[in-house]
């Protein structure tokens, strides 16, 4: 996820947008149509959340701008005033979400968005992930929880110590076979009653 972004570089070959090599490419010219959330993002704990949020628009006008529904979306309005220090794991989560969806990037990269939130705001994050695809954002996440990754993607790559296992469609790949080889897991996967994706039960 870190190559995609441009973090890290390639150890080999070279990551590509719409045909043009990322390292070629101008760093705001890449933030307007990239964004990132890492896993471990730090800002001073005296900050404002709402200046926290302004930094995502750095790549189109600066630092200006008003709150608007993403804020709403993120479930961070209330939180406007409000200094970053003062907030719990869940609360910081959910202003990094609102500073990348700031960026209006037709790409959105998420190193577990869901880290530190309670099931009520995992699920909140990922609906709103899966409204931001549906009109037309290229969403990539990394998820360590199965049944949501399983249940939120619409394509689906396991890896394993670096190499890609299997990808396509969540109903499509997801096997026992595939859960104990990536996991070392034993288990039988069975339908989820509510969406029918793949729901993964542990073996005794």
């Amino acid at each position: 996820l870190r190559c995609l972004a441009r973090v890290l570089g390639a150890r080999s070959g070279v990551v590509e947008l719409d045909g043009v090599e990322l390292g070629t490419m101008n760093q705001k010219a890449l933030a307007r149509r990239l964004g990132l959330l890492a896993q471990s993002s730090v800002a001073p704990g005296d900050m404002l959340v709402e200046d926290l949020v302004a930094r995502g628009r750095y790549p189109h006008h600066g630092l200006v701008r008003q709150w608007s529904a993403v804020d709403d979306d993120a479930g961070v309005s209330a939180l406007a005033g409000r200094r970053v220090g003062e907030l719990s794991g869940g609360q910081r989560q959910r202003v990094w979400i609102a500073m990348a969806l700031a960026q209006s990037t037709d790409i959105l990269l998420l190193d577990e968005p869901t880290t530190y939130l309670d099931l009520n705001h995992q699920l909140e994050v990922l609906r709103l992930a899966q409204r931001l695809q549906r009109q037309g954002r290229t969403i990539v996440a990394v998820l360590h929880d199965l049944h949501l990754a399983f249940r939120y993607a619409t394509h689906l790559v396991c890896m394993r110590q670096g190499r890609i296992i299997a990808q396509g469609a969540p109903g499509a790949v997801v096997t026992p076979e595939l859960i104990e080889s990536v996991f070392d897991v034993p288990c039988v996967v069975i339908p989820d009653p509510e969406t029918g994706a793949p729901l993964v039960v542990p073996r005794r």
